[in-house]
C-alpha cells in the first residue's frame, strides 16, 4: 500500500504529470490522426509547467498552508515535555562531511528542534524518519547533527521505523499523550501533520520552519514571473500537501 501511494503521489506531481501529458501528446501527433488533441495536450503541458514554475503561482499554492500556524514563540510557553522533529531526507555519503548529509528541509527542521531544545533543557528531543535507500535512518542523521550542536544523546529518542506522517503520529502520540509537546516540521507540511497528531489525541504546539513563500510586501519584479526550477519545487511541495490532506480525510485519518 505504501509503495502504491508513493507512486500515485509521484505521478500527480507537476513535472511527472506534465511530462506524461507531453508524452501522450507526442504519441498522438506522431502515430495517430488526433492531431488537434495532441496539440492541445502539448500546449496544456507547456502552460502547466510554466505556471507552476513561476514565483507568484508557487507562492499562492504554498502561502495558505504556511500561514495556518504562527511561528513558535518561546516567551508564550513556559514548559515543554517533548519536542517532535519530523524527518525528511538525507544521503550519508562518506565522500562529504556528515553535516552535509541532510537536505535543506531536514536541516531546517533539525535546527528548529535544537533551538527549542536549548530553550527547554528538560524536554526530550524526538526525531522521526526511516531509512530509505540508505544505511542510516533520517532520525539517526538528524540526531547526529543535533548532538554536534550540543544536545546530548540522553535527551533524544528516535522513531526510525515509520514510513509516513500518519504512522509516526500513531507511534509517537501513544508515548506522549498528556504531555506538553511541540511539533516541528516544514510550514507547508504543518497543517496536515497537526491534523494527524490531533486525531491521535495529542495536542501539540506547532513550530513551523522551512518557509518557502516569503513575502517582503514589495511589488514583484518582472523577472520573478519567469519560470525557475526552484519555484516548480515549491509548487510540488505545496501540491503534495494539498493532495495529502485530501488523502488523509478520505482514509479517515483526521477528524476534519
Amino acid at each position: 500500500m505504501f509503495v502504491v501511494k508513493k507512486w500515485l503521489g509521484y505521478l500527480l506531481m507537476p513535472l511527472p504529470f506534465s511530462l506524461t501529458l507531453l508524452l501522450v501528446a507526442l504519441a498522438l501527433l506522431w502515430f495517430t490522426r488526433f492531431q488537434k488533441t495532441g496539440k492541445l495536450l502539448a500546449t496544456g503541458a507547456f502552460i502547466l509547467i510554466g505556471l507552476l514554475a513561476s514565483k507568484p503561482v508557487s507562492y499562492d499554492l504554498a502561502r495558505p498552508l504556511e500561514q495556518t500556524y504562527p511561528p513558535f514563540a518561546i516567551s508564550a510557553h513556559a514548559r515543554l515535555d517533548a519536542i517532535i522533529v519530523l524527518g525528511n531526507g538525507h544521503v550519508s555519503d562518506p565522500a562529504v562531511p556528515p553535516y552535509s548529509w541532510q537536505n535543506n528541509i531536514s536541516q531546517s527542521r533539525t535546527l528548529e528542534g535544537v533551538r527549542l531544545a536549548l530553550a527547554y533543557p528538560n524536554a526530550t528531543l524526538i526525531f522521526s524518519g526511516y531509512a530509505e535507500g540508505d544505511p542510516l535512518s533520517n532520525a539517526e542523521v538528524n540526531a547526529r547533527v543535533a548532538e554536534s550542536l550540543g544536545i546530548t544523546r540522553q535527551r533524544m529518542r528516535l522513531f526510525e521505523n515509520n514510513k509516513d506522517t500518519h504512522d509516526e503520529a500513531v507511534s509517537i502520540a501513544r508515548v506522549l499523550k498528556g504531555q506538553n509537546v511541540a511539533l516541528v516540521t516544514s510550514a507547508t507540511h504543518m497543517p496536515r501533520a497537526m491534523a494527524l497528531y490531533q486525531a491521535q489525541g495529542l495536542r501539540p504546539i506547532a513550530a513551523p520552519t522551512d518557509y518557502t513563500a516569503r513575502d517582503s510586501g514589495l511589488p514583484l519584479p518582472l523577472y520573478a514571473y519567469l519560470p525557475r526550477g526552484r519555484y516548480l519545487m515549491y509548487s510540488e511541495a505545496a501540491l503534495h500537501e494539498w493532495i495529502g490532506q485530501l488523502w488523509s480525510r478520505l482514509r479517515g485519518q483526521t477528524n476534519e
